[in-house]
């Protein structure tokens, strides 16, 4: 291929459209509309602990995502921008762009904690809970086994 030819390949890829991806403040902020959202709801990320979910481990379900519309901009208050970004803050972690409710957005920073290595199509594809107990039963089982690597 020849210079011309190659400049003009250039510019015609740089050209093509390129699908926009989600990105977190519009997925959270799209939770925080659909659910009516108040201030209060970051009280109660100093409530949650590991252990509450922990009783749960019993529990064989498996819970499926609920679908989620997610606005590709999102219009809102100032309010909800505050309280958007307060989330986005307080959680920090790459598991956040996929949660769908609030219930998964307390969930991201246990399930992160526990493993931070889970992949898009297992956080898209399954709810955060059941996710966060089979690692919670994963890691039983590994100090039951004797295998368990952190001691």
């Amino acid at each position: 291929m020849d210079l011309l030819n190659h400049i003009k390949y250039k510019r015609t890829k740089l050209r093509q459209k390129k699908p926009l991806r989600k990105d977190v403040f519009n997925q959270i902020s799209g939770i925080v509309k659909q659910y009516g959202l108040k201030k209060s709801f970051l009280d109660i990320f100093e409530k949650v602990e590991d252990h509450i979910f922990a009783e749960n481990l019993n529990v064989s379900r498996i819970r499926v995502k609920s679908a989620m519309e997610c606005p590709l901009f999102s219009l809102v208050s100032e309010e909800e921008y505050c309280l958007t970004l307060s989330i986005i803050n307080k959680v920090d972690n790459p598991y956040l762009v996929h949660a769908h409710s609030p219930e998964e957005i307390l969930l991201c920073k246990p399930l992160y904690r526990i493993n931070p290595e889970l992949g898009p199509d297992k956080l898209l594809r399954y709810h955060f809970e059941t996710l966060y107990l089979h690692e919670l039963a994963k890691r039983n089982h590994r100090k039951q086994t004797g295998n368990d690597k952190d001691g």
